[in-house]
């Protein structure tokens, strides 16, 4: 069966942008292309004529196209994974799994998921293209959590090439100019504000992120002394939140507590495979060499000597030795030999569910849907909510939305599709919110010139 391809109509009536008096620009939905999914339209009718679920009515289309296509697993050279090769229009088979997931996570229904979240790649190319081509004047970029818009933000006009790369999103695109301040500048102050955080004698530990639609800095103070008196808890909080900001749009607030900051998942549970007391994440590979790691986190590696577990399904387990772990300036990962067995380009995505990482993202953009696996709580799938985030020694954290992880899930793979995006750290709270499951970009590791093995 012949898969059509994406197809991006405008729609028709004014596309100009309007321009308001705060320098914001509004490009409108109806202004905005439509994504055509000609072969998805069709599964959804096949669906409703057999009185099925979307879900199941795309999995049957994955499997037939496979039947006959010769591509589906053709370049699959470690075995075969999970999910064929196979694309449905502009959304290939292994990010719609994603999106089923997402789905039953979020409780909405598929079809509305897809509609939703479908474009997240669009929106993450779009992002990563303004911040490489205006590094000292892009402010952002926020995706809103259900899918309905974008944001984009610049410390001064808005140039005219982020309009025409909104122009092509599917969504309504609010892009702000005026904001005083980048998205560099903003975390150089968040480094601020953690640093004498840290260095504060009164403070144990900390956790600082910031807003990138308001410039608000919001530092998590864990006091020393549990039992410190209201005015004295008042002074520590003044104190930090007095903290240099580069520019008036930028604001330091700070939550004082006995809470800690954050709560590695490192408890060795065993039981649903990869490392003891944690999740192993994606294979990595040396740049100049063929040489091999298994990547986790770096909290994991508290003991010399670990044991790898493959899932149920393949069965089988080899002793492996921690090389090199890190927490700080890098964030939270490290790495191990691959032991007695031959290391491949799949991961787990799910339990005994195996596909291929064929990228790696930089640092995700707000709104971004990730999934985590985790031999603990399994497979969840989410979006980021903060991003460059300071916990104690650790820097460059992303911070999820999701609450779902558990002790054990250390040092898992978070991904979309086949693009590997991180390694699982554990819970980290910002002020006056919930703990909510955090993870350390991948790309960092080339700071030891190691990168997730792709196919």
């Amino acid at each position: 069966m012949a898969v059509a391809a994406l197809v991006v109509t405008p729609l028709t009536g004014a596309n100009a942008p309007a321009a308001a008096a705060d320098d914001t620009i509004v490009l409108p939905l109806e202004t905005q292309p439509q994504i055509k999914r000609p072969t998805l339209d069709g599964i959804k009718r096949a669906a409703a004529n057999q009185r099925g679920t979307l879900e199941a009515a795309v999995e049957a289309y994955v499997a037939e196209t496979a039947a006959t296509s010769p591509t589906a697993w053709a370049n699959q050279p470690d075995g075969r994974a999970s999910i064929p090769d196979v694309m449905v229009d502009d959304l290939s088979a292994v990010e719609l799994d994603d999106l089923a997931a997402l789905a039953k996570d979020t409780g909405t229904d598929f079809a509305e998921t897809i509609d939703r979240h479908g474009w997240t790649s669009a929106y993450r190319k779009v992002a990563a293209e303004l911040e490489e081509a205006f590094p000292q004047e892009f402010s952002g970029a926020v995706r809103a959590e259900d899918g309905s818009s974008a944001w984009f933000g610049f410390k001064n006009a808005i140039p005219e090439q982020a309009v025409a790369l909104a122009k092509t999103l599917p969504a309504e695109v609010r892009l702000v100019g005026g904001r005083g301040f980048s998205e560099a500048e903003l975390a150089e102050a968040s480094e601020n504000a953690h640093v004498a955080a840290m260095a504060d004698p009164a403070v144990a530990g900390a956790s600082t992120y910031y807003e990138i639609q308001t410039g608000v800095i919001h530092v998590s103070a864990e006091l020393r002394e549990a039992g410190m008196p209201q005015a004295e808890r008042d002074a520590v909080r003044d104190r930090l939140a007095s903290a240099r900001t580069l520019s008036a749009g930028m604001k330091v607030e700070v939550e004082v507590s006995s809470l800690p900051a954050s709560v590695p998942q490192d408890d060795y549970l065993r039981g649903g495979g990869y490392l003891t007391g944690c999740t192993a994440g994606f294979n990595l590979k040396y740049a100049t060499t063929s040489t091999k790691r298994i990547g986790t986190a770096g909290h994991c590696g508290s003991t010399e000597f670990s044991t790898y577990t493959n899932h149920s399904a393949d069965g089988g387990s080899t002793g492996v030795m921690e090389i090199w772990s890190h927490q700080g300036k890098w964030g939270d990962i490290g790495y191990y030999d691959t032991g007695g067995f031959t290391p491949t380009r799949t991961f787990y995505y799910d339990f005994s569910k195996k596909r291929y990482a064929d990228s790696r993202s930089g640092m995700p953009a707000v709104g971004d849907t990730a999934c985590k696996f985790g031999k603990i709580s399994g497979r969840v799938c989410t979006s980021v909510r903060y991003r460059n985030v300071s916990v104690n020694s650790l820097r460059h954290m992303v911070i999820s939305n999701s609450t779902d992880c558990a002790s054990g899930d250390s040092g898992g793979p978070w991904y979309h599709g086949g693009m590997a995006m991180g390694i699982h750290q554990g819970l980290i709270r910002k002020s006056g919110d919930t703990f909510r499951c955090s993870f350390t970009p991948a790309y960092l590791y080339q700071n030891r010139n190691y990168d997730v093995w792709q196919r």
